[in-house]
């Protein structure tokens, strides 16, 4: 995200407000300060500005003039990683993982226990996925459309952390929180093949270091500190044996 940031020292009000958004977001910027009289009306300054206000950012061409409009434009980058976390990634690798492990779920469920269970699901999609899942009905083309969208995901992943320490930028946000929750289970939920392109050290150098600092971060080792992990099937038939 190359943005143009023009404003007036010393920083106050509008101006004051966007920089620090930008500090705060760990978005890298370029510093424009007007400092002649009278600079903002001029019509060089126009042609970014045809309000003659300051401040004004621009980002790839894309010119903004209220600094609330300007602030909500730098959180969009949050929140577009946020619904692909939700809505895109986050689906396909639900599928799969559901389409993996409900049919041993399942075992020996009878049609008519299969019915009463799905009736306990309020959303109709979902309850259409569940069965499909228990039932090993998915439609094949469905499960390979999540399969492309898991690869084109950790492609997507790996490209953007090459040249951002966090997903919203240089500062760790609510992105890293949403996104990693799903891509750091590619290790547990997708079949092998999907797995190397993730965890592996060589093929996703930054992804792999993201997910690492992620692991050291104070407030994800006391959350994994307090989750109650669920004993392998390894270990529960050696507790039965």
């Amino acid at each position: 995200m190359t943005v143009d940031l023009y404003f007036f020292q010393p920083l106050v009000t509008n101006s004051a407000r966007v920089y620090l958004s930008l500090l705060e977001k760990g978005v890298p910027f370029n510093e424009h300060v007007l400092g002649a009289q009278m600079s903002h009306l001029s019509d060089e300054f126009k042609k970014i500005n045809p309000r003659g206000q300051v401040p004004a950012m621009v980002h790839d061409g894309k010119a903004l003039y209220e600094g609330m409009t300007m602030n909500e434009y730098i959180d969009e980058r949050m929140r577009a990683w946020c619904r692909y976390a939700e809505n895109d990634l986050g689906r396909a690798l639900m599928m799969i993982n559901w389409n993996r492990i409900m049919p041993a779920r399942s075992g020996n469920m009878s049609q008519d226990d299969l019915k009463r269970f799905a009736e306990q699901v309020p959303d109709p999609d979902r309850r259409r996925s569940w069965i499909n899942a228990r039932t090993a009905g998915t439609p094949v083309a469905e499960i390979e459309e999540s399969y492309r969208r898991v690869v084109s995901g950790v492609q997507r992943i790996e490209k953007h952390l090459r040249n951002n320490k966090w997903i919203a930028g240089s500062e760790y946000s609510l992105a890293d929180i949403d996104l990693v929750n799903f891509t750091g289970y590619i290790s547990y939920w997708a079949p092998q093949w999907i797995q190397e392109l993730l965890v592996d050290e060589v093929t996703t150098p930054a992804t792999f270091d993201w997910l690492n600092r992620f692991k050291e971060r104070p407030a994800v080792k006391t959350m994994n500190e307090r989750t109650v992990r669920r004993p392998t099937p390894v270990q529960q038939a050696a507790r039965v044996s």
